[in-house]
């Protein structure tokens, strides 16, 4: 009884608005945070999150070689490990902004560490972005190739 007492009190507490607070003009309607995805970007709803890392290679479920700048001609492995994700996710491998290639990859549990890579042959900007099935960005890393 004593904790759902407390609990109730820290509710309480945490909804209460201050006169200050009151005072504040809402942000204008097309005012979005410097962070904020696209309109028509899908939302992750299931808590699904990926860490993703660049390298050379992977060895015993890990990333080695890992940096963000990487000479032409090198093969280069993005490793995700992805937590409450189910089915597949996706790589999507992007260069210089524009979708190069995708590579969808099966989860086999609620943690799990899965790869990809591509031989890279020439200059430019790499980012590759975790997905849901869904679509719902869950993770990223980016590096150039030189």
């Amino acid at each position: 009884m004593m904790k759902s007492t407390v609990l109730l009190v820290l509710a309480l507490a945490a909804g209460t608005v201050h006169a200050d607070d009151a005072k504040k003009e809402p942000p204008a309607a097309d005012a979005k945070p410097k962070d904020a995805p696209p309109k028509d970007a899908p939302k992750d709803t299931s808590g699904a999150s990926a860490e993703v890392k660049a390298g050379t290679g992977v060895e015993k479920h890990e990333i080695t070689g890992e940096g963000t700048s990487f000479p032409a001609g090198t093969t280069v492995w993005v490793w995700s490990r992805v937590t409450n994700a189910e089915g597949n996710i996706k790589h999507v491998w992007k260069r210089d902004g524009k979708e190069a290639w995708t590579a969808t990859l099966k989860v086999g549990s609620k943690l799990w560490s899965t790869q990809s890579r591509r031989a890279i042959s020439s200059a430019g900007s790499w980012e590759v972005d975790v997905q849901t099935e869904a679509g719902a960005s869950i993770g990223t890393v980016s590096f150039t190739i030189q």
